[in-house]
């Protein structure tokens, strides 16, 4: 009966696979299947279902089990999600968290259930972070900082020279792109350029098809235009299709086959990205959090991990479709060398810190999933 109960759990929650064994224990010996669970806010965005992909692909390397959900884009579904994971028997679970509200209420339910919890890709505030900082059962964030995100696109639109932009972004209540914007509007306008007009209110491709149809019409004569999430530069690059009087470059944040096939045909300036790294490093947390190893900064803390965002150079398009696309930037070997008794902080952000693109293509080389006649061909473009 009780196998029959929580195979109807997995299948309400749309799961990507089933328990191993059904134990409801928190804490687990090295002989027991973990399974972590994870929440998709909304799957077919593209961004949020390779970073599904990588959780899974990462799950798999270090021989835990994976559990998807799916929010359908709603903040409460995110919460029920939550609810229902915790009654499914997880060990662990991944939240893309959306809202600094949403933060504490779903810390609450992890710290009183004893079930380990971590935020991944997008970093909470400074103060919804010191909401659970003593939480016994909080095991950190790997994120990037979106402000820092939309900052960087700021610069690199003002340091070409651009005057005029207009943004295409999320719901102000999600705080990925509500930070990407106002990271953008403080650097560009900074350097003197002019924001006319912020997008908000996007969910899908399709909200965005319309919204940068409506400011490509209302604001002709922008010379910029940046999309927090690459649904959102995709659409409004086939809006531009249909404006053939306005000349603005596109930037986008987000490395998806879209934008990089943009990238390759010159029709998208400049996009950047994490490269969906950050939820393999807040999946190791959780891990070694389970196994007993919790991973704690310098203030004692569970560790915060800052991912870095980089631009992606046009010559590496392809090998980065290749390896980070269709496959993933660490072999199953790094990614278990991330977990043990003797991980620390310190040395899960120094492999962060020394993360580029030059330095991931060497090291496959290296480990033979690329040649290195591959690599000097890209490097001579």
């Amino acid at each position: 009966m009780k196998k029959i109960l929580v195979a109807l759990l997995m299948v309400a929650l749309t799961v990507s696979s089933v328990f191993a064994n059904g134990s409801d224990e928190k804490q687990n010996t090295s002989d027991d299947k973990i399974v972590i669970g994870c929440n998709n806010f909304l799957k077919g965005i593209y961004s949020l279902d390779i970073l599904e992909k990588n959780f899974v692909t990462t799950c798999e390397a270090l021989g835990v089990e994976p559990m998807v959900v799916n929010d359908e884009g709603k903040i409460e579904n995110c919460i029920t999600n939550v609810d229902n994971m915790i009654a499914a028997g997880v060990d662990g679970i991944l939240i893309l968290g959306l809202s600094d509200t949403v933060f504490p209420v779903i810390a609450q339910k992890c710290e009183a259930a004893g079930v380990y919890f971590a935020f991944y890709d997008h970093m909470p505030s400074d103060e919804a972070l010191s909401r659970f900082k003593d939480f016994e059962y909080f095991a950190g964030v790997a994120a990037t900082s979106d402000f820092n995100t939309g900052s960087n696109m700021g610069d690199y639109a003002a340091e070409s020279g651009l005057k005029k932009a207009f943004i295409v972004t999320g719901l102000t209540t999600d705080n990925t792109h509500l930070n990407r914007t106002n990271g953008f509007i403080s650097a560009f306008e900074a350097a003197g350029g002019e924001v006319v007009a912020e997008g908000y209110g996007n969910m899908s491709r399709a909200d965005a098809l319309q919204m940068s149809d409506d400011l490509l019409t209302a604001h002709p004569d922008v010379d910029c235009i940046y999309g927090t999430n690459g649904d959102y530069a995709a659409a409004t690059l086939e809006s531009m299709e249909k404006h053939s009087n306005v000349s603005a470059k596109l930037y986008a944040t987000d490395l998806d086959p879209d934008i990089l096939t943009g990238l390759k045909d010159g029709k998208i300036s400049a996009a950047n990205g994490a490269h969906w790294i950050n939820i393999d490093y807040t999946t190791a947390l959780l891990v070694n959090a389970i196994k007993g190893n919790k991973i704690v900064g310098s203030n004692g803390s569970a560790a915060i991990l800052t991912v870095p965002v980089m631009v992606l150079p046009n010559k590496y398009i392809d090998l980065y479709n290749s390896q980070w696309i269709e496959s993933s930037p660490y072999s199953d070997a790094e990614i278990q060398s991330m977990v043990g008794d003797d991980v620390t902080a310190k040395d899960l952000q120094a492999l962060l810190d020394d993360y580029t693109i030059e330095k991931r293509l060497e090291a496959m080389v290296a480990d033979g999933r690329i040649s290195k006649a591959q690599l000097d061909s890209a490097n001579a473009q």
